[in-house]
Order: C-alpha cells, then structure tokens, then sequence
C-alpha cells in the first residue's frame, strides 16, 4: 500500500474524533513527503486558520525529529497557541508509519480551550489563591500562525542560540557542527533553507549541499 494510501486510512478516524469532541475540535492529517504542503485533510479548520495544503509546524516537525524511532506512538496534551487570534489549544499529535516503521504522517488533534482557560483565570481572581505557584512551568506552545521562512528562522536562530556562539568568529569545524545540528532539526527540509543558511553563516551553497549528503550517509 502506498503511503498517501495509509495516512488517508485515517480520515474515518479523524471524522469520528471531530464529531466525538464537536466543532471546537480540529483534527488534521499530514502526509510527511511534503512539509510545506503537509496538510491533505482538516476538519474545524476555523481553530487554527489553517487549510489543506498548508505546511507542518515548528513544533510538529521538532516532535518527528526526536521520536522517529519507532518507540513513542503519540505525543498528547501540549499546548498550541495562534498568535494572530489569541486561541489557546490542547494538542495531541498521533505517528503515522507504515510496515517499515518509517513515520510518514501525522494525525493532529486541536481542542479549544480559550474560554476554558478564561474561565480558569476569572476563577483563579475571584478566590484570590495563588495558583500559580503549584503549577508546573509552562513549555513552549506549538505556534499555528508561522511561515515557512519564519519556521526556518526560528530552528535556525534556536541552534545559534543554544551553540552560544558568535558566527563571524567560528572555525571550519564549528559551522559544520552548527549545520549538523540545523539538519538534526530538520530545517533543510524546507525548500530555500540552504540559501538561508547560507548567508547567517557565511557559508556557500556547494559546501552546505556537501555536508548535508555527508549527514544522510550516516
């Protein structure tokens, strides 16, 4: 069976997921052999103002990366936010792999709970607690409302920043290292992330396709 054949198998279930949950439940498919037109079904699209043929996330992205391994099927409850609209989501994100264990989609689920939060905040004033200090530490949201140019500058200013280092006095072996970690991150995914690359870090075109086909050996 052919991949994009597998990942629709799931629209039966994605149906029954948004029609449990009601339209303040969005439930996507991504199919992984495009990322920047990932998206081939969505249902209460309203949520997070994204339509089919639109790209994967940040965060998604970061999730395939680090658990493409076949050892965690889902990754559940995190938190998603729009900038653009202020709505605050629960988010849950299912593997889809096929008979190589290959992770080739994903299945999104986006619940609503922007007045759910509000609520909780109104309550929180009124009995006047301190919340907050039991809570734990906020991790970073999934951000809905990103580019592809603005997902390649995030992952990349992300490495830069976690390197700590300053590019204009890094060696041959350190850009290499600091491109090894961006391809870790799966920026090249991207169509025009080589040229961004490129000028944050002084390096050419030629020489970045070259290490990218030295890390996809390995």
């Amino acid at each position: 069976m052919k991949n994009v054949d597998l990942i629709k198998n799931y629209i039966p279930i994605a149906d029954f997921i948004a029609k449990v949950n009601g339209e303040k439940c969005e439930v996507i498919l991504h199919d992984l052999s495009d990322l920047e037109h990932s998206i081939i079904y969505i249902l209460n699209s309203h949520i997070s103002g994204r339509q089919v043929g639109g790209s994967i996330t940040k965060y998604a992205l970061d999730l395939v990366m680090k658990h493409d391994d076949a050892k965690q099927d889902h990754y559940v409850n995190y938190i998603g936010k729009n900038e653009k609209s202020g709505k605050l989501m629960r988010s849950s994100t299912l593997f889809i792999r096929n008979e190589a264990k290959e992770t080739i989609g994903l299945l999104c689920v986006n619940i609503d709970i922007t007045d759910v939060v509000k609520l909780r905040d109104e309550l929180n004033s009124l009995i006047r607690f301190n919340l907050e200090q039991y809570e734990d530490k906020p991790t970073e949201p999934e951000r809905f409302d990103l580019s592809i140019d603005e997902i390649v500058t995030e992952i990349v200013d992300s490495v830069l920043l976690d390197s700590n280092v300053n590019v204009l006095n890094t060696t041959q072996t350190e850009r290499k290292d600091l491109v090894y970690k961006m391809h870790n991150r799966g920026v090249f995914k991207f169509k025009g992330a080589v040229n961004h690359v490129s000028s944050r870090l002084d390096v050419s075109p030629q020489t970045l396709y070259r290490y990218i086909k030295e890390f996809d050996s390995k």
